[in-house]
């Protein structure tokens, strides 16, 4: 599966002069989780998420404490100031099995995809989750179109919670490609292959 199948195009973006209100209004209203950045030019110079938000938007609440509180420091009025400057980002040509290990291993929830230093599109880990939500029957009749369109048509395909059985014979190479076609249909979870008996 490649970011540009599933990635949202465009993403929500905001300007780097846009004032923290204009943002945190784009975070709810959008429902998303991080803002791409961008310049005059449309390139990417930055990212802006709720955890930047939260950090220095959310004050104590003194009712819920037995001691005073010191002042607040001011509140960031540009995004500027909080934004995380050198984000993370891809490529639309990327795996996204190398995007989901950089989501296991830290809290990032989207990453900004580039073409360049211009920003073309998003992909989260929603994106994922809903690229994997496809039916069987919906899998194997998309397989059988890919498998005919490369003249692969001898295979027999069997889909069962989104895991492909191929089934027939052939050279190693042969298998090989039956492989990768059935590995790059979105919501294909696994491939496997069986000898024809």
């Amino acid at each position: 599966m490649l970011v540009r199948e599933i990635m949202t195009a465009p993403a929500v973006r905001i300007h780097a002069e846009a004032a923290l209100d204009d943002a945190i209004t784009l975070l709810a209203s959008k429902r998303v989780t991080l803002l791409p950045v961008v310049d005059d030019d449309d390139h990417l110079v930055g990212v802006l998420s709720e955890i930047d938000v939260l950090r220095r938007a959310v004050e104590p609440d003194a009712r819920a404490r037995a001691s005073q509180l010191p002042d607040s420091p001011p509140l960031p009025r540009h995004i500027t100031e909080i934004m995380t400057t050198d984000p993370v980002t891809t490529s639309e040509g990327a795996d996204v099995a190398d995007l989901v290990d950089v989501f296991v291993d830290t809290s990032i929830k989207s990453i900004p995809v580039v073409r360049g230093e211009q920003l073309v599109g998003i992909v989260s880990r929603s994106d994922i989750i809903r690229a994997l939500w496809r039916s069987d029957e919906e899998l194997r009749d998309e397989l059988l179109s890919v498998f005919a369109d490369y003249g692969q048509q001898s295979w027999s395909l069997d889909v069962e919670h989104g895991v492909v059985t191929i089934r027939g014979t052939g050279s190693t190479r042969d298998r090989d490609v039956a492989v990768a076609i059935a590995r790059s249909v979105l919501g294909v979870r696994r491939v496997r292959t069986e000898e024809r008996g």
